[in-house]
């Protein structure tokens, strides 16, 4: 069994031991928590920058006992979100992580925020609804349990040095889940339908890539003066990622592979500016770009953005979305089919049936 430091809202809290097992998992002790692996102390509060945690947790103690975990901003101290639970891993064994992070008794959400009335998953029970903790006597010691509701009211404790087997149910639909019930094979039957579900989905996607592997794409020309022009508007000065990622999508392009590439980033990232390089890109080889979005409103913001920041150049940039009257769609349908629309941006409606591409060169997806 792995070894893990398991820290919840209202347990005892030994000082003492707590600093001495993070400096055992190869956390390293400064005056202020900046990267993974660093922890302080200032009195009764601890900072602890968690391996695999993109932010660090403040510990506020109450005496001997936890009073609060929050995760806060290092750059100005400030409280971001409050949390019950947390889980910290050794620094060291990374290795052993990487091997083991896709089997049901590791945590893959290594950060437990889940709040009483909350749905959860038991690894091995299914979904259940959280009661909350309850110390409950083992062999004439008192042992904090969390309590969990299934099918009919009945109950499972899980004492909290197995709680990494429990993670917070997320679900995509609003409605609430239907709790499993204990001692049936059901939830084995799901977790099996599930495994069948995932594998046949890889064996599709590895179809798929092959076949993509196996024909060539359009291949893109070296940059032109147009597109240093254009790149050289950009109000800001590009993040190394950001340079990063353009250099990426420009090979990409430039390569008789077909493009397939995923870029994550947070909010003020800069993928809007990667995404319109490529559009740009991709025009002067006329070729259209279609730019599909979730929402009307971000249809409407990129709209924006794309036409202040093309507008010196000769591109027709159209939206299609509810925002345009019936006339107007069909108008941008017609000019998307004959060519003379070059980036559409807009929400699922450019999924329609009457939406066809003259020569459509690259889809982004947002």
């Amino acid at each position: 069994m792995f070894r893990s430091l398991k820290l919840y809202t209202g347990g005892k809290f030994d000082l003492d031991s707590i600093l001495l097992s993070l400096v055992d998992f190869g956390y390293k002790r400064q005056d202020a928590c900046s990267e993974e692996g660093d922890f302080s102390r200032r009195g009764g509060i601890i900072d602890i920058f968690p391996f695999t945690f993109e932010l660090p947790v403040r510990i506020e103690l109450d005496g001997d006992k936890l009073a609060s975990i929050k995760t806060f901003n290092p750059k100005d101290g400030i409280a971001l979100w409050q949390h019950s639970m947390v889980i910290i891993l050794p620094i060291r064994k990374t290795h052993a992580f990487k091997f083991s992070a896709f089997k049901e008794e590791f945590p893959i959400e290594n950060f437990l925020d889940i709040n009483t009335g909350d749905y959860v998953v038991h690894s091995q029970h299914g979904i259940g609804k959280f009661l909350g903790l309850e110390k409950i006597k083992v062999q004439d010691v008192y042992k904090d349990h969390l309590v969990i509701e299934y099918d009919r009211q009945e109950k499972l404790y899980v004492p909290t040095d197995a709680m990494h087997l429990v993670q917070k149910y997320i679900a995509f639909q609003v409605r609430r889940p239907r709790l499993n019930r204990l001692g049936t094979k059901e939830w084995q039957k799901i977790k099996e339908r599930a495994r069948k579900g995932v594998q046949k989905l890889a064996w599709e996607l590895l179809s798929l890539e092959a076949m993509r592997q196996s024909v060539s794409g359009f291949t893109y020309s070296a940059d032109t003066e147009w597109q240093k022009e254009f790149e050289a508007s950009f109000p800001y000065k590009e993040t190394p990622d950001q340079i990063r990622a353009l250099l990426d999508v420009k090979t990409d392009l430039e390569s008789p592979k077909p493009m397939d590439r995923l870029l994550c980033g947070d909010v003020g990232y800069g993928k809007t500016e990667v995404a319109m390089r490529a559009a740009f890109k991709v025009v002067m080889d006329n070729k259209q770009v279609c730019y599909l979005v979730p929402t009307t409103i971000l249809a409407e913001q990129h709209y924006q953005n794309f036409s202040l920041r093309l507008k010196i150049f000769p591109i027709n940039i159209q939206m299609l979305s509810r925002f345009k009257t019936a006339a107007e769609q069909k108008e941008i349908i017609k000019g998307i089919l004959n060519g003379t629309v070059d980036i559409v941006i807009g929400t699922h409606r450019l999924l329609s049936l009457d939406v066809g591409f003259k020569d459509l060169g690259l889809l982004i997806i947002d």
